[in-house]
Parts: structure tokens; C-alpha cells; sequence
């Protein structure tokens, strides 16, 4: 079916790059929220939210709420009509756009780098890797097996129908993804005879630990995931989101925002995104919760918990639903693979190759360019599967280290004296501090310093304490240097109209021009594109 897909949309995809890479921007609202959800929900989220609630418990919805819930509200209430109202064919474009000279060149080198190098292969090994785990309780398949059943579809339908068939193909595969997770989840909870009687047993056997799995809430006190864990993942995932559309974090919404037909198509994204995203995660989440009551060892220190979905898919499931969840997991897989190479090949192509070695390349070259891309973050991706053991692990480093710089995404938007070199110092000194934070303490623990262990903190602190610190010093880099200049800044407030403080140049405008800006973009801003689909909204 997906190569059917594939071959339907080729023709169209073949056209051009907006067609290839953003679907001639005619996708509804709707259908680019449902593609989200799936992109953002496969077998890592079962692996990995899955294992988390066996060492957790229900307060394990906590993880997703702080994740996604407030910042892609945040996303859609304060971003996503000014993002698609500047009609940009990818994100990172944004940078020349709002400041200038070499910070904002290199700004615009660096994102893409870090999207195409760091985290497109990142969160494209882990889910591979996800894949991995489900199938090798299930099935006893290897890791190299089971990447040769889902890499082969997963990149011949991406490589031929581009964004579209990725939109499509997406809403098949979460129809079987869901109709997997639900019989699994109803499956275990009758097993247990209902939620009642599954928490009285787990109660019995866990006694206060029992009594916490049970509980909505993260208790204060816990080895995994307390309360300040929650906040700090709330924060680290909220502040800064929707002010960069390509961030470590994973979060893929660029292509969603820029493909959408209109403004408030882009808002309706985000909307059902947050409410399918949501359904999802809980569905793979909750069974979990279960399965420590059959296999005692998945709380066990050391023990890899990430195999609990697959044990209880392999446990719970009658023969012919266990091949309906097996494919609903690999559909989820492919969704999210398809996803992070177009999205990672998209930015390759248009904002590295395009931007800095072949500016007066064809369509037709950047096409097959932007094809050669996927490939490379694929391979790059295949490395993270054979080198990574804990998905979990990857979560939190990329976490840590996106943000040091996540409030400098919302002050570029939001305050009119932020500039670029104040955009470096967030970028390049908050990788900085979070090296000297995180990362330092733990090369003196290796290398056998004495006392080295004690300053190491918990990851939440670390966060808290990386933020904070990177904060300090790029509003006072912001303080100290000049602001950009007043035509770049007039021109940006005139496309945009952005929220927060911008009265100086909100006086400027209004007093020397007072009517709207042309939205003509430059040269270098939506070069890769050459034209919109009939009838697309700039």
C-alpha cells in the first residue's frame, strides 16, 4: 500500500521542490496535525514511554503533558500564524531574515548542520531502534532483520511521493496504529480484570511503590521521575517552543507550518496534534504499567525496562492481533522515518547545498540533490541504531542540550534589542555551558577524579541550571552590543508584525511608511523554491 502511495504522488512530487518538499502547500490544517502525531508517536514512544511506565506508573502521563501539551498550545496561539505568514520554504530562512551580516549567515549554517547531522540522524536511529525492541521479544528478529523489513518501504515511498504521500500514507498507518494499541491496552486490562483490580494487585505486590504507580500525579521523592523532573521536562520542552521550527528537541513543525494553505490552517495543525498526540501516547503508555506484575525484572537496576511493549504485545495477543499491533508498530515507524528524511532532507538541501555550494543549481538538480540528502541522514541514522543501547538516554541528552538555548527562540520574536550576536552566545555559549554542566563533571568521574562524583546532579537540575546560565549571558551580550540595524529591523516588523516588545521599531514604522510591508521575499529567502502550487497562499 505504501508504495502504491509512493507511485501515485510521484508525478506530482517530481515537479518541483515545493511539491517534493512541502506538498505545493495545499495540505489541510487537519491532516498535517494527524502527520505530526505521527511523526512524533511509533515505536519509540511505546518503548520508550512504555518503559518508563513500569518504573513510573499512571503519573507517567506527565512525561508527554510536560512535553507536548502547553507548548504546542504555546505553537499555536503565538507562532504558527506568523511563521506562514512569511512564506519561507524552510524555517531556518527566518535568520536572514531577522538579523544580519555573518551572525545571521551563520546562524542559518548552523541550524541546518546541527538538523541535518545531529538531530535528524538522532531521533531516526532511535526510532529505528524501537523498532528493533519490539521486534526482537516479539518475533526474535536481530536488529539487522528488522531494519531490512522497515528501512526498504519506509525509504522507497518518501524517496518517490516526497511530502504528499508522507501526509497521506501517514493517516493509513496511525488508522492501524491506533486499531494495535487499543486491542493491546484493552487486552491487558482485561487480563488483570479491569483498572480496579489491576491496581489493588499492584498495590499488593509493590506495597508504597504500588500505591505510587497508581497515582496521577509525580510524587515529590522518586528515583526517576519526580516532580521536579516534570517541571524541568514542562519548561525545557515549553519555553522557546514555536520560536524555532527545527530545534534539537525533534520537533519537526516547519514543514507542517510552511505547508499548510493558510495561516489558520497552521494553527488548526497544532490544535490536533496536541489532541491526537495525546490519545496516542497514552494508548502505548498505560498497558506498560501492567507488565512489571509478569516480568518483576523490568524494575530491576540494569535491566533494559524498553522491551516491555514487545513482552506484553507477544504476551496479551492471540495470533492475529499480535500481526495488527506488529504492523500498527511498524506503519508508526515508518511514519516517523518517512518524516524526519524528508524534513532532515528538505533542510540539507535548501539551507547547506543550495544556500552555500550550488546557489544556481536547477530544480531538477536540487531535487535529486535533496534525494542523496535522505540518503546520507539515513546512514548516519543506521550508526545511531548499532551504537545506541537506552533511548531514554538520547531524549534527555538532546533535552539538555537544546536547552541551554530555548528562551533565545522566543526572545528573537519577542524583543526588538535581541541580535545576532546574542543569537551566537545562546547557540555556541550555551553548548558551552552545557558541556562545562553536564558533560564535565562526568570526564572527571571517568577519569577517576576524586570527589568528581559529587558534582554530578540530577539531569533536571542540570537543565534548570544550563538554561538559567545561558539566559544570563546572551541577554547581556543582547545589553552590551549594538541592536541590528533599523532597515532590517522596520523591514522584519512589516512582514511579520510580531508580538511582544517592539515599540521603537512599531514607532519607526508607523510613523514613515503606515501601511502594510510587501511580503517579496529576497534572494537568498525561498531560493530552492521556484514557485507555489495554483492557488497556495504565500
Amino acid at each position: 500500500m505504501m508504495l502504491g502511495i509512493g507511485l501515485y504522488y510521484r508525478q506530482f512530487a517530481g515537479k518541483n521542490l515545493d511539491n517534493f518538499f512541502l506538498a505545493g502547500r495545499s495540505v489541510p490544517g487537519w491532516l498535517n496535525g494527524v502527520s505530526y502525531s505521527a511523526a512524533l508517536v511509533s515505536a519509540d514512544a511505546a518503548c520508550g514511554y512504555g518503559g518508563l511506565a513500569t518504573v513510573t506508573g499512571a503519573f507517567v502521563c506527565w512525561w508527554y503533558l510536560s512535553r507536548f501539551g502547553l507548548a504546542l498550545f504555546v505553537g499555536a496561539v503565538l507562532f504558527a500564524v506568523f511563521w506562514r505568514r512569511m512564506g519561507l520554504f524552510t524555517s531556518l530562512e527566518f535568520y536572514e531574515l531577522r538579523f544580519s551580516g555573518k551572525p545571521a549567515a551563520l546562524m542559518r549554517f548552523w541550524i541546518a548542520f546541527r538538523t541535518s547531522f545531529i538531530a535528524m540522524p538522532a531521533w531516526t536511529g532511535v526510532t529505528l531502534l524501537a523498532a528493533c525492541k519490539i521486534m526482537e521479544p516479539v518475533a526474535g528478529m536481530s536488529k539487522t532483520a528488522t531494519l531490512l523489513w522497515v528501512i526498504p518501504v519506509s525509504f522507497l515511498y518518501v524517496f518517490l511521493a516526497g511530502y504528499k504521500g508522507i501526509v497521506v500514507s501517514n493517516l493509513i498507518q496511525m488508522v492501524i496504529f491506533t486499531l494495535g494499541t487499543l486491542a493491546l491496552a484493552l487486552l491487558t486490562l482485561a487480563h488483570f480484570g479491569g483498572p480496579t483490580a489491576l491496581a489493588q494487585q499492584l498495590m499488593a505486590e509493590y506495597g508504597t511503590a504500588g500505591a505510587e504507580m497508581v497515582q496521577l500525579v509525580p510524587p515529590v521523592e522518586h528515583d526517576v521521575f519526580p516532580l521536579a523532573a516534570a517541571l524541568a521536562w514542562m519548561l525545557g520542552q515549553t519555553i522557546g517552543y514555536g520560536g524555532d521550527a527545527a530545534p534539537m528537541g525533534g520537533a519537526v513543525e516547519g514543514q507542517r507550518i510552511l505547508s499548510t494553505r493558510t495561516p489558520r490552517e497552521a494553527v488548526t495543525m497544532y490544535i490536533v496534534t496536541a489532541f491526537t498526540l495525546f490519545t496516542f501516547v497514552l494508548l502505548v503508555s498505560l498497558p506498560c504499567i501492567a507488565a512489571p506484575l509478569i516480568w518483576p525484572e523490568l524494575r530491576s537496576e540494569g535491566y533494559d525496562r524498553e522491551l516491555a511493549y514487545g513482552l506484553l504485545m507477544k504476551e496479551m495477543l492471540p495470533h492475529g492481533l499480535l500481526g495488527l499491533a506488529v504492523a500498527g508498530m511498524l506503519a508508526g515507524v515508518m511514519s516517523t522515518v518517512s518524516d524526519n528524511l524528508n524534513f532532515g532532507g528538505q533542510v540539507m538541501v535548501s539551507d547547506l547545498y543550495h544556500r552555500w555550494i550550488a546557489p544556481n543549481a536547477s530544480q531538477r538538480h536540487l531535487l535529486h540533490a535533496g534525494k542523496v540528502c535522505m540518503c546520507i541522514i539515513l546512514s548516519m541514522a543506521l550508526l545511531v541504531v548499532y551504537r545506541v543501547e537506552f533511548m531514554f538516554n538520547v531524549a534527555v541528552f538532546m533535552l539538555q542540550l537544546s536547552a541551554a538555548e530555548l528562551p533565545a527562540n522566543w526572545a528573537q520574536w519577542w524583543w526588538w534589542r535581541f541580535n545576532g550576536k546574542a543569537r551566537i552566545a545562546a547557540s555556541f555559549g550555551g553548548a558551552a555551558i552545557f558541556c562545562v554542566v553536564v558533560l564535565g563533571p562526568q570526564a572527571l568521574q571517568w577519569a577517576g577524579v576524586a570527589g568528581a562524583s559529587e558534582l554530578i546532579i540530577p539531569w533536571w537540575w542540570q537543565t534548570f541550571l544550563v538554561m538559567g546560565l545561558t539566559t544570563l549571558l546572551w541577554v547581556t551580550v543582547a545589553l552590551v552590543t549594538e541592536p541590528e540595524p533599523e532597515p532590517l529591523l522596520n523591514d522584519f516588523y512589516r512582514r511579520v508584525q510580531p508580538l511582544g516588545n517592539w515599540t521603537p521599531v512599531r514607532v519607526r514604522v508607523a510613523a514613515t511608511l503606515g501601511s502594510p510591508a510587501s511580503f517579496d521575499r529576497p534572494a537568498f529567502v525561498g531560493a530552492a523554491s521556484s514557485s507555489l502550487a495554483p492557488g497556495a497562499t504565500p
